[in-house]
């Protein structure tokens, strides 16, 4: 009887997932009107921060389940919501001006795309407060209603190596 039960989930599988269309390839054409669209929705995304909409910087981060943010190795946000928390601290007038360099965008499949960048950001507000940091970030961008948003990604610091 056991057999049976692994036998008809065994074809209960295949059935399901063996008999799928393959997925078209992804063209030329496609592949760089991705690249093109991820582009400018990254300018968008740097730009309100700039601009110190952060609410309209947090639309840019998935609602899926599947979103995850890592900075320096760990997982610092769980979910696009705990994102959007930080962002709603921000003191009012604070802006982020950043800066992408050696920026690659992959168009890994339809509604898809891997971008790596070096990165340097300077936050400022009001009574001259402010920082900087910088460093590479990862983010993969997944197309869905309402346009590109970052499915899940990493960013790092240098590790200061001062003496080695």
């Amino acid at each position: 009887m056991k057999n049976l039960v692994k036998l008809c989930a065994s074809l209960g599988v295949w059935l399901c997932l063996g008999c799928q269309p393959e997925a078209a390839p992804l063209t030329e054409t496609h592949a760089s009107a991705i690249r093109d669209s991820v582009a400018g929705a990254l300018d968008r995304f740097r730009d309100l921060g700039a601009a110190a909409d952060w609410e309209a910087v947090g639309d840019f981060y998935s609602e899926s389940p599947a979103f995850r943010f890592h900075e320096n190795g760990e997982l610092r946000y769980p979910t696009s919501a705990d994102v959007r928390a930080a962002l709603a601290e921000f003191p009012p007038g604070m802006r982020a001006e950043t800066t992408y360099r050696d920026t690659e965008i992959e168009a890994l499949a339809p509604g898809l795309a891997l971008v790596h960048a070096l990165f340097e950001s300077t936050f400022s507000g009001d009574g001259g407060f402010g920082f900087s940091f910088g460093g590479a970030v990862t983010m993969l961008w997944a197309h869905e209603t309402g346009g590109w948003r970052i499915l899940n990604g990493h960013s790092s610091a240098p590790v200061p190596r001062e003496g080695w």
